[in-house]
């Protein structure tokens, strides 16, 4: 596995993305409006299992970028 830092920065940007799409959708119920009940629900619950999928790939990103970080002695 080569230099992870490029995908773990793409999949942050997603991460992102899906997370505001959630965020714009509860701010929106707030003030009365359904985002929710504009889409399918078949839309929303790919979007769901992509933000998890996504959840996993970084974590395991993240998991094979430990054993190259080295703590530096006191």
């Amino acid at each position: 596995m080569g230099n992870p830092i490029p995908t773990l920065k793409v999949v942050l940007i997603l991460i992102i993305a899906v997370n505001a799409v959630w965020f714009t959708d509860r701010l929106l119920s707030l003030i009365g409006m359904d985002l929710l009940g504009l889409l399918p629900s078949t839309v929303w619950q790919l979007l769901s299992a992509f933000g998890s999928g996504l959840l996993i790939i970084f974590n395991v990103l993240l998991l094979g970028l430990l054993p190259k970080l080295q703590l530096k002695p006191e």
